[in-house]
């Protein structure tokens, strides 16, 4: 579960219901997804109601001058009841209108316009108008509704807005409320790679606190091969990036949102971003380990032991030590899924003497059922750590 998605979702489902973000606070718990259905089934509910009644309506304006219409909209429908008509007209008619529409009207009308609804709609509105309406939206902050939008435009439409947009924080203001993460990479192909560059080290920036998550939503809702490109952009930006995004993972408590991303850096990259002094820092690293727990993220936390430093696997076993005794057994199941026996027993040989027999004995459960290769490979690495005696 992302706890970035669910931040998101709640703040449509909050600009949905009219309520405010912290009334709504108490579901941030559920997963991203069930927020998004919810927030669908809300949308569907409001476009049955009074359906017969919009649909007459709309069928009463394909016959209206186009005039009349922008009348209609502006000073008896409404946005609300304007958004409902244009989902139920012709697209094409509906598109001429929105030549005549104000901007600012529009911009009003789009936020209880279902874009899923108005896909062949938002094909026809000309690259010009969208960037007006853009250009309303972003005076008074609705990126949320922007986000929504985003993935039904073209190409031209969105490099055509990103062009008026010069604040890349407002870029990613408008990229953490991108509906389909599916389309995210390739939207983030469409900007330009030195916008993107800036997005990142805009973490430096103690002033732009408020946009660190936005900032991090983007490297993590990408798919592999960008988390990679993007996570590598910003470790060759120098520790000082990375040791901010570690100060707002840990601050925003998003470690289970981070951890897969540094499991898709380069082997280099990697190696250093485990090392680094801010990651060894105590309440860092019981976070991070909790995060794993919770999250079902040891296989990928044990894939970071290998890359790293002694210091770093000190810092690992104190945590670890901390950890429930339920814990330990997830953990070593993790190890035998990714047959990652020698950096993990590396670790265990440094916890305390307690903690060290509970782990040897949950090892020792696996024989009756483990193959003998695999048990045969686990006891190699067990003499090679001197834990033979304590398994015995």
């Amino acid at each position: 579960m992302s706890r970035l998605a669910s931040r998101a979702e709640l703040l449509k489902l909050a600009l949905l219901t009219g309520s405010g973000a912290d009334e709504l606070a108490y579901l941030e718990p559920l997963p991203s997804e069930t927020l998004r259905q919810l927030r669908i089934a809300l949308l569907e509910r409001y476009s049955r109601q009074q359906g017969a009644v919009v649909r007459r309506l709309a069928a009463i304006a394909r016959w209206l001058p186009t005039g009349l219409i922008v009348l209609l909209a502006r000073w008896w429908l409404g946005p609300a009841l304007t958004a409902r008509i244009a989902g139920e007209m012709p697209a094409p008619q509906a598109a001429a209108i929105t030549q005549r529409l104000d901007p600012a009207f529009m911009a009003d009308v789009a936020a209880w316009l279902d874009p899923r609804r108005a896909r062949e709609l938002i094909r026809l509105v000309a690259v010009e108008r969208i960037v007006d309406v853009a250009q309303a939206m972003l005076s008074r902050g609705d990126y949320v509704t922007m986000g929504r939008f985003v993935e039904y435009l073209s190409d031209d439409a969105v490099r055509a807005v990103a062009d008026t947009i010069a604040d890349e924080g407002e870029l990613m203001q408008i990229v953490f409320h991108v509906e389909s993460k599916n389309r995210l990479d390739h939207l983030v192909r469409v900007l330009p790679p030195e916008r993107v560059r800036k997005a990142i080290l805009l973490v430096l920036d103690p002033a732009r606190r408020p946009l660190w998550p936005k900032i991090l939503s983007l490297v993590t809702h990408v798919g592999y091969v960008l988390k990679r490109e993007l996570g590598d952009l910003a470790a060759s930006q120098g520790d000082a990036v990375l040791d901010a995004i570690i100060h707002a993972a840990q601050e925003e408590d998003l470690w289970e949102d981070i951890l897969p991303v540094v499991t898709c850096l380069s082997p280099e990259v990697q190696a250093r971003v485990v090392n680094l002094d801010a990651i060894r820092r105590p309440p860092v690293m019981r976070r991070i380990l909790r995060a794993a727990d919770e999250a079902e993220l040891w296989s990928e936390l044990i894939s970071l032991l290998q890359w790293m430093e002694n210091a770093t696997r000190d810092a690992v076993a104190d945590a670890v030590s901390l950890l429930p005794p339920e814990a330990l057994g997830r953990i070593a199941y993790a190890a035998l899924l990714r047959e990652q026996w020698e950096p993990t027993l590396d670790v265990v040989r440094r916890l305390p003497q307690a903690r060290r027999e509970e782990c040897l004995r949950i090892v020792e459960g696996y024989r009756p059922h483990a193959d003998t290769e695999t048990m045969a490979r686990i006891d190699r690495r067990l003499r090679h750590h001197g834990l033979v005696a304590e398994a015995v």
